[in-house]
């Protein structure tokens, strides 16, 4: 009878049992959440130009950057260009 008892403004009150809490869940399922919309985001941030970069045909680059009908070049001095087959003008991969 003496665990039951709570003093509270020199009234005695009776200890309600509470039923046990399950918020824990909610916060860890919350964390989870905000860490895949997190790293969503930071995914998207870094690598949105390969969502949206397309070559003039509407298809997407090859791995090294360049559409079809152009050749991945070394330009010199560590620089890697891509340049038309039947031209010189050549320029950066789109990457």
């Amino acid at each position: 009878m003496k665990n039951n008892i709570v003093k509270k403004s020199s009234r005695l009150i009776a200890k309600e049992k509470q039923p046990k809490s399950h918020c824990w869940i909610w916060v860890v399922v919350a964390f989870l959440f905000g860490a895949c919309v997190g790293y969503g985001s930071y995914y998207l941030t870094v690598n949105w130009k390969s969502f949206f970069v397309v070559c003039p045909d509407g298809n997407k680059p090859d791995k090294n950057g360049c559409c079809d009908g152009e050749v991945y070049t070394d330009a010199g001095d560590g620089w890697m260009v891509c340049c038309p087959k039947d031209g010189d003008n050549c320029f950066p991969p789109m990457k």
